[in-house]
C-alpha cells in the first residue's frame, strides 16, 4: 500500500467524497512529521506505532473509497 501524500489539491477535492480525503492526508502527514521530528528526542512506544497504523489504515481506506489509489 502507498498513500500519495502528493495528490494536487483539485484531484482530492474533485468530485462525490465520501470521507475527507484531504483532512485525512493533512493529519496523517501532521502525525508521521511529529514522529520523524521527535524521534532523536523520544522513542515511540508499540502503542503509538499502532496508532499511526491506524490512523494510515483508515487514511488508506477513505481514498480508496474516493477511488484516490
Amino acid at each position: 500500500m502507498k498513500i500519495p501524500f502528493d495528490l494536487p489539491e483539485t484531484t482530492i477535492c474533485g468530485g462525490d467524497c465520501r470521507g475527507c480525503s484531504k483532512k485525512m492526508l493533512e493529519l496523517l502527514d501532521t502525525e508521521a512529521s511529529y514522529w520523524e521530528s521527535m524521534i532523536d528526542q523520544q522513542v515511540p512506544t508499540l502503542a503509538d506505532l499502532k496508532n499511526l497504523q491506524l490512523l494510515a489504515l483508515r487514511t488508506f481506506k477513505i481514498l480508496h473509497r474516493n477511488h484516490l489509489v
